[in-house]
């Protein structure tokens, strides 16, 4: 499998509509692993794997297609201890070219879900992995043994007014 790295772009123009997709696949190595991991805030992340495409559907927008996966270790956000997480994420979007001379795109909806505006016809790799590694991961990592509901100073056989009760005294 071949090694992708976080400074790989592809250019756009160069994928015709109606010709083969552009696929790119392969497996981040710990150097780059190492930068996702630090920017957010990871304990570890490993084996991430991309298998994808890019193929033209209409003028200035792309669709890409795949499949990522990845194994993250965050901290617990209540006891700060390790939490596993295995990404296994279904890719499905869209990328729209911006065009100076054509302000409306009347083929895609800019602002649908799954659609995303470019700045430049050059897509880079290296911030696709990074930004879906980042939302896709888990916001509040907690372990299982985690209570719900985290009451901080409250005894359980307190009532529920019992926090009136002390500001009335």
């Amino acid at each position: 499998m071949q090694k992708l790295t976080l400074d790989n772009k592809i250019d756009l123009l160069s994928i015709s509509r109606g010709t083969k997709k552009m696929s790119f696949s392969g497996h981040l190595d710990e150097k780059r692993c190492n930068y996702i991991k630090d920017r957010f805030d990871f304990l570890a992340l490993d084996n991430v794997i991309l298998s994808s495409h890019i193929k033209k559907i209409t003028k200035d927008c792309w669709e890409l297609k795949g499949n990522l996966s990845a194994d993250i270790i965050q901290k617990c956000v209540v006891t700060g201890e390790p939490v596993k997480e295995k990404l296994a994420i279904m890719l499905e979007e869209r990328y729209v070219l911006q065009n100076e001379d054509n302000e409306q795109i009347t083929e895609i909806d800019a602002d649908a879900v799954n659609v995303e505006l470019l700045d430049s016809h050059m897509f880079d790799v290296g911030e696709f992995l990074s930004q879906v590694i980042g939302v896709e991961s888990e916001s509040f990592p907690k372990q299982e043994i985690t209570p719900e509901v985290q009451s901080f100073g409250v005894e359980d056989n307190d009532h529920p007014f019992a926090k009136l009760a002390i500001l009335k005294k």
